[in-house]
Formats: structure tokens, sequence, C-alpha cells
């Protein structure tokens, strides 16, 4: 398939852009976008190394000390590495993969501390070690192409590799339709950002397609790369160092062949309907649940979009773009612009200053984490959505908005509420650590909304009832099917 051309405004790049002199390769870093094909980094990796008359190797390492690290996610991203190795070897391209299985005696940062390893597959070396296997490529490369993501662990890793090498990195942005640089500030609602978005389609909306490498030539390596296979995965992910306590999703297999077979079966069976039924949370193929594919990249929302235009009818795409394109690249915009869009500050003033007017307000329950995360609360609706998150990795999207904003009620303050939501989406749901994730989480603080009646304790944030939910879907129904 012919390729788009990349728009300059997906580069994020370093003050020096010129190839190293005497590079062997460059280098692909695949951090945040795990495809083969239409990946807009990799299209830039092979285009370079085309220019240079290199050969373009990629590189992709599975750390253990990535935040919230377990079974459920590295079962997903290894499903995903099964299918891009033999994807990588029908197009000529050297993919390597490196599993960080443990911490190594010489490591540098003290057990737990999660956030003290900033790039690489392994730990920052210690007395006696070599550099990781990432450094030791980028010191070796004419020129490092990375996956560009505003949010989680991508832009700290970039930074912290462009500390260690003499090796330009360039960041390339596949996270949306419209690069998030096309933009120039933080959009307050969707009402706003929707006329802007619509009108940089046809500017945007293209297949990716693919950059075949004019050079085919294998890369010596620093490590031995892993072979991931299915019946293989299970010893692997037993064998790293991360939480063994989230057990992988039966409902959801990772890589670019299950995205591609949930793709078919939206458009055939979801789509037709989408407008009418999308809200039932007890017609979940009535959305496309292609979330979690799209969070680690396993399909693009180009791909996506284009896809359910040519299936149609013209009445539920659209509203399927107003979805998939303007909520989700608005929360893009919000991590982009936002550095604290992690925190409460990055509520909007009007209702971070409502909540907190409304602090002192006589809860209905307080619970603690524990109760929570193990959904023992006293509501059954809202226990069958975390046993949704626990036993499935996903959670419809009605009943997210219903379960943050019961959390704010149950938690004596804003930075509680938010603080737990955070770690529940993130540990748990396999589209969680994404902008979409904090978007969304900041939307139940009042983030791209306005203000409502005066309540209590919401103040004039949107109030949500578990309790008038009865009156939208079969709740008995929901509840039976995640029943403990």
């Amino acid at each position: 398939m012919p390729h788009a051309p990349l728009d300059d405004l997906r580069l994020h790049l370093p003050e020096a852009t010129t190839p190293r002199p005497g590079g062997e390769f460059v280098l692909y870093w695949m951090q945040a976008t795990h495809r083969a094909h239409g990946n807009f980094a990799l299209n830039f990796a092979v285009e370079r190394a085309n220019d240079l008359a290199l050969p373009v190797l990629v590189y992709h390492g599975l750390r253990h000390d990535y935040p919230w690290a377990n079974d459920r996610l590295h079962t997903f991203i290894l499903e995903g590495v099964a299918d891009l190795q033999p994807e990588f070897e029908a197009r000529g391209i050297q993919y390597a993969f490196y599993l960080d299985r443990r911490r190594g005696p010489g490591a540098t940062w003290p057990a737990g501390n999660r956030a003290a390893a900033d790039a690489g597959a392994t730990p920052a070396p210690g007395p006696g070690d070599g550099p990781s296997p990432l450094v030791a490529l980028a010191d070796r490369a004419a020129l490092v192409v990375t996956d560009f993501s505003p949010t989680f662990i991508f832009l700290r890793q970039l930074r912290a590799l462009r500390g260690k090498t003499a090796t330009p990195v360039i960041g390339v942005d596949s996270c949306g339709v419209v690069p998030l640089r096309a933009l120039d500030r933080e959009y307050a609602t969707a009402r706003s950002i929707r006329p802007v978005l619509m009108a940089a389609l046809e500017h945007h909306l293209w297949p990716v397609g693919d950059v075949e490498p004019a050079v085919r030539r294998a890369v010596s390596l620093p490590f031995e790369p892993v072979t991931v296979t299915r019946d293989a995965i299970p010893a692997l992910v037993a064998g790293c160092d991360i939480d063994h306590d989230v057990p992988p999703s039966a409902a959801f297999r990772g890589g670019a062949v299950a995205a591609r077979e949930r793709l078919r079966r939206f458009l055939a069976t979801g789509l037709p309907r989408y407008a009418d039924d999308r809200n039932d949370p007890n017609e979940p193929d009535a959305t496309s649940r292609l979330s979690p594919y799209l969070h680690f990249g396993h399909v693009g929302v180009q791909e996506v979009l284009l896809a359910a235009r040519d299936a149609g009818p013209a009445d539920q795409y659209a509203k399927f773009l107003d979805e998939a394109l303007t909520w989700r690249e608005l929360a893009h915009n919000f991590c982009y612009f936002n550095a604290r869009h992690r925190t409460v500050d990055g509520i909007p003033a009007w209702a971070r200053q409502q909540l907190a007017d409304h602090e002192a307000d006589p809860r209905p329950a307080l619970y603690d984490d524990a109760t929570l995360e193990h959904a023992r609360t006293d509501s059954e609706l809202w226990n069958a959505c975390q046993r949704a998150y626990l036993r499935d990795g996903h959670m419809h999207n009605y009943l997210r908005m219903l379960w943050g904003k019961a959390v704010l009620q149950w938690t004596p303050d804003a930075a509680s509420a938010l603080r737990i939501l955070e770690h529940l989406n993130n540990k748990y749901a396999l589209d969680g650590r994404d902008p979409n994730s904090y978007g969304g989480i900041h939307w139940i603080f009042g983030k791209f909304d306005r203000p409502f009646y005066r309540r209590p304790i919401y103040g004039t944030v949107r109030y949500q009832s578990l309790r008038a939910a009865e009156g939208k879907f079969d709740v008995r129904a929901y509840v039976r099917r995640y029943a403990p």
C-alpha cells in the first residue's frame, strides 16, 4: 500500500538532528506503537535508513519495573510480540525483542522504585556492568527514532535516552489522526475542539501505509533476542519480577491479529447499531472495544476510522467518528498541553473550587482502598463494574462514568478520589496508563464539562447516580453477569 507522507508536525526533535557519522544502522525503538504496518515512527525510521543507505533495526524491550507491571499487561504485550515477529520477518526488517525478567545484581535503583529507571529495557548499569542493550544499540546507530506519547513513562524515557547517548533521538507522534503539534493550545471542551478536528480530517485521515527498506542487512546484537510463541507466554510471564496477582484477561487477547478480528466483528455487528445501543452495557458488541488495542498500538486509529467510514452506514459512522476522534483526541490534547494531567491541578479551577467548598459535606459512606479494589462496597452495581475490571480488564464507557462519580462521594476529597481511580484504572484496565484514561478520570471531576445544579459533595460538578442507571439498562442482568 502506498504510504501517507509524514507531516513534520509529528516530529519531536532534539537540538541536534544530524545523523551520527559512522552509524551502522537506524534504530527504531518501539515503545508505544506495537505494530509492523501503518506505523508513522517505523516509516520515518525506514525512510531515514534508506536515505543513509543503512539497514533499520527495530528494538522492542519489555521491562519488569514499569508502573503497575503485572501478569495481565505483560501477557497482552507478549501476545502482541508473538504477532510482530512473523510480520517483521515477512517485511525483511530485523526485529529484536528483549525481555527484562528480573532486576540484576548490579542494578542501581532500590527495590520498588519503579520510577528510577529512565530508559531502556534493563536497569541503569551498576558498577562493573555494561550499558543497557538500548543504550549500547543507540551508541552504534546513526539515528534513533522512537514513539512519542504525552503521558505515562514515554516522555521521561525519551529524555533519559537523549542524556545517555550522543546519537540524535527523534520522537514521532503516532497518537492520533491529527498531530498533537497541529493544535496550538489546550482545548477546554469537546464542543470547542470538534470543528478544529473535523476541518483537519481532509489533510490527515488517510491510510498510513508502509515504507519498505532498501537495505536488508543483519545487525549484530549485544543480547540474545527472545522468540515469543503463544504457548511460551505463561512461562515467560511467570519468570518476570512483576505483580503476579493480576491474572491475564480472559476477554481480550493481545496483538494485531486479535485487533483486526475485533475490528472486523465490530464493523459487521456493532457499527450498524452503534448510535442506538452503544450506551447499553448488556450490548458490549455494539461498541468497538478496541481501546486496549489502540492503547498498545496494535491497530491505528486511522485504520479503524477509514474502515468504519467504508463500512457505514453514514449516520452510525458519524457518531462513532465523534467518539473515536473528538473525545479521544481531546484527551490527548489535554495530556500534551497540561503537565498536571495526573493531579487535581488538571481539574478546571471552577470545579476544583466547588469540590473544595464541599469537602466537609457528609458522605454516604467512606471506603478504604482495599474495599474499593476488591469490589466490597454496599452497591451491587458498582461492585459489578469493578469486577469487570478485575476479570476482563475492561469496563463499558457509560459505567466508567458512574463508577468514577461514585468514588468521588466515597472518599474524603478530590485528591483521594483521583489517586484511587488512577490506581484502579491503571492497574487493571488494559487501556489504562493512556491519555484517554486521564481524560476520562478528570471528566469525573468536571474536566471538559460545565457547571450543573448544586448538590452536596459535588457542588456544581455534574452528578450521576448509580440508582438512575436502573432506568437506562437492565442493571440486574449486568450484576448477574459479574456476580462474585
